[in-house]
């Protein structure tokens, strides 16, 4: 059950959905406490590094070093209520990650992801993730999805094709 919810957490937290987010704000600090594995009330790098390497590898169920759509795809299945998909699909997540853009995301690729997130996470730059960092990062990620849409929205409604009418020059003293 504890490693259910860990891996939950950390398909959430490096995907970038707010599952786990939505779990926190709600006061379940159940699976804070599961990646807090020396009980000190906060995530180090070495136990948030740990934890995603195991995520990663539990992702890749080919073992070929990379996690595709259908890897991820299942493992959202797999979760407890079906994961959060409507929020971003596997594709856009590993599309986050994928900076060799081959459509699958490595390892390496995941750790790095991982890390920045990390980094942006602890805004007091402690070294360690409180509970309440971890509840403002996935809170700022829902925020950044919501815009995200909303610009991509905005942008598909305003593609160029009702630009604005172009203005009239002005007439010459001539009146031509």
């Amino acid at each position: 059950m504890k490693h259910d919810k860990l891996h939950m957490m950390l398909i959430a937290m490096l995907g970038g959905t707010a599952l786990a987010g939505s779990a926190f704000a709600h006061g379940d600090d159940s699976m804070f406490k599961s990646m807090d594995t020396n009980g000190d009330g906060q995530i180090s790098s070495s136990e948030h590094a740990a934890g995603v390497t195991a995520m990663f590898a539990s992702m890749d169920t080919d073992k070929d070093g990379f996690v595709t759509t259908a890897e991820m795809d299942a493992a959202h299945a797999s979760m407890k209520g079906g994961g959060d998909m409507k929020k971003m699909s596997s594709a856009d997540k590993i599309g986050k990650m994928d900076t060799d853009g081959d459509g699958k995301m490595s390892s390496a690729e995941h750790d790095a992801g991982a890390a920045k997130m990390f980094t942006e996470m602890d805004t007091d730059k402690s070294g360690g993730l409180s509970m309440a960092e971890m509840n403002a990062g996935h809170m700022r990620a829902d925020k950044d999805k919501t815009k995200d849409k909303s610009a991509m929205k905005d942008h598909s409604e305003h593609s160029g094709h009702d630009a604005p009418p172009a203005s009239t020059p002005p007439s010459d003293a001539n009146g031509g």
